[in-house]
């Protein structure tokens, strides 16, 4: 109850919003480049261990390797489908073919493949995709920045 009063005063003293909701008047976007590297920890992340799981798969046992590997799989499409969909408007110029490239494995798939030999296909095209983001400046480049500091 008290909650509720707070909020009806302050949207009583801030007349001028004139949106539907209210309530999402305070909600903050957030910055995109923290987005971005969220997008791409996360997606490292999800390939650093789909090759963990490919490189011991001798010792996993058929079904949990199968269940893992799909999961690791659907989060790198997920991740990449992200980071695709975040930064390909500033690039569409710049690499049309590596664009249409990633957009073809992304939305159309190909259909009766092996989902290691698809997710490996699919990484080889993110890192041709995060040295594309490097060379634009959407990320900065930490063996440049570890060079200088060294100096």
């Amino acid at each position: 109850m008290n909650h509720d009063i707070t909020r009806d005063r302050k949207i009583e003293e801030d007349e001028n919003y004139e949106g539907k909701y209210p309530e999402l008047r305070e909600i903050l976007f957030p910055e995109t480049d923290s987005m971005l590297y969220s997008i791409l920890n996360s997606l490292n992340n999800n390939i650093a261990n789909f090759y963990a799981y490919m490189k011991f798969k001798d010792y996993i046992s058929e079904n949990s390797l199968d269940m893992e590997l799909l999961q690791r799989s659907m989060s790198i499409h997920r991740d990449f489908s992200a980071l695709f969909l975040h930064t390909k408007e500033e690039l569409v110029f710049v690499y049309p073919e590596l664009l249409e490239k990633a957009e073809k494995l992304l939305f159309k798939g190909e259909a009766g493949t092996d989902i290691m030999k698809y997710t490996s296909k699919m990484c080889k095209i993110i890192t041709d995709y995060k040295m594309t983001l490097y060379r634009e400046g959407y990320l900065p480049d930490l063996k440049t920045q570890l060079l200088l500091a060294n100096i």
